[in-house]
């Protein structure tokens, strides 16, 4: 059995995105503990936008990349560059006119979307190639520079999120350049590859479906502090961490991998094949993973931080069914990304986009609940995302 899941793609790859996702809760962790749960709850609030701002930043050129195969050529580069800097400047102004963050915070979102722009679709250059171990590094180099940065916090003794949030925007603009002179290497001796008109709307209804993926994936760090309160998003940043890293990663796994492999699948019976075999496989591991989870996390959270985020039975549950819900919902969406014509794109993602305001409306309604009811209301709207994503997936899988 081991020698079977060691065979699979999306494990292989869960593992590597484990490490990032563990570098990413570690890091997370000590900037709970060192920081005030005001400063922490601010910056969760900045890594959660951009998150969300990043994956939209370069218009879904990095999803069409990956869908088609085709290279980071010198034209899609410029493109991807420009794109990613207004994206960034978008976010600037949304970020401050949706939380009012000071200047000091905004500053590093935009330098931090803009260059995470770049570094995505550097990384969708190497997996429309199938060079997973290129790829992996620059999808994951956020997760542990964030534990760098949070190791060199606590050793300066910082209080604020300020100079975390700017060496952020510093190690994701070192990433993006990194990534982009190595492109423009192996690109040096390629024609560039001029981007079709027609092409642009299958690269806007990428990116439409996966930002919807992003902000469903961060709508919590997003709403929460509208709902209940910057404290509230403090005590979600430690759950998400303790709780929810290990269904996050396997999410971004299934994905990064189901999506060229079904592309470039013979049949419609081997791709029902491979996703048998993918889903099985992701069950065995979640299975346990969930068992750990609801026995370490209440116990860990105490020890770290002494009852000041104690984690509830209700909270975790909560989680785990988020978290079950978000890795389901990969395997739904990856058929749709990987076959679905231009209509089926569109389709998931005006109900994507649907689901988004369900969700929101129902966390605002179930605000009585706190932190709890805001985590349902959301699950809701993974739920009914994947019921459509399904839906829209039964005709590739059956001819």
């Amino acid at each position: 059995m081991l020698r079977t899941i060691s065979k699979s793609p999306s494990l292989r790859a869960a593992i590597a995105f484990g490490l990032g996702g563990a570098a990413f809760a570690v890091g997370n962790l000590i900037f709970a503990r060192i920081l005030s749960s005001y400063e922490y709850g601010l910056l969760s609030l900045v890594i959660g936008v951009i998150q969300v701002a990043g994956f939209s930043a370069p218009l879904g050129l990095d999803y069409l990349i990956a869908r088609r195969g085709l290279t980071f050529g010198s034209r899609l580069r410029r493109t991807v560059l420009l794109t990613s800097t207004l994206v960034g400047v978008g976010t600037f102004f949304v970020a401050m006119g949706l939380y009012h963050l000071k200047v000091s915070l905004l500053v590093p979102i935009f330098v931090a979307t803009a260059a995470m722009g770049i570094s995505q679709t550097v990384a969708a250059h190497f997996q429309s190639q199938q060079q997973l171990g290129l790829s992996v590094p620059f999808v994951q180099a956020s997760n542990c520079l964030l534990l760098l940065i949070a190791v060199i916090a606590a050793v300066c003794s910082m209080t604020s999120a300020t100079l975390p949030s700017d060496l952020i925007a510093l190690t994701g603009l070192i990433t993006a350049a990194i990534g982009w002179l190595m492109i423009k290497k192996l690109m040096a001796e390629n024609a560039p590859q001029p981007m079709q008109a027609q092409l642009w709307s299958e690269a806007i209804s990428l990116m439409t479906i996966n930002v919807a993926s992003s902000v469903l994936l961060q709508l919590e760090r997003l709403i929460i502090p509208m709902v209940i309160g910057i404290a509230g998003l403090a005590l979600f940043g430690v759950a998400a961490s303790l709780v929810g890293s290990p269904f996050r990663m396997l999410q971004h796994a299934v994905t990064f991998t189901i999506v060229p492999r079904l592309r470039d699948a013979s049949s419609a019976s081997e791709r029902r094949r491979l996703l048998r075999h993918e889903f099985l496989l992701c069950g065995i591991v979640m299975g346990p993973a969930a068992l750990v989870i609801w026995q370490l996390a209440p116990s860990i959270a105490h020890w770290l931080f002494g009852g000041r985020y104690d984690l509830s039975t209700a909270v975790i549950v909560a989680m785990i069914v988020s978290g079950l819900l978000k890795v389901l919902s990969a395997f739904g969406t990856s058929v749709v990304s990987a076959l679905a014509p231009d209509k089926g794109l569109r389709l998931l993602s005006a109900a994507s986009w649907v689901c988004i305001a369900l969700a929101v409306g129902l966390a605002f309604a179930f605000r009585p609940w706190g932190l709890c009811g805001v985590i349902y209301a959301i699950s809701v709207g993974w739920l009914v995302r994947t019921i459509v994503a399904f839906w829209i997936s039964l005709p590739h899988l059956r001819r």
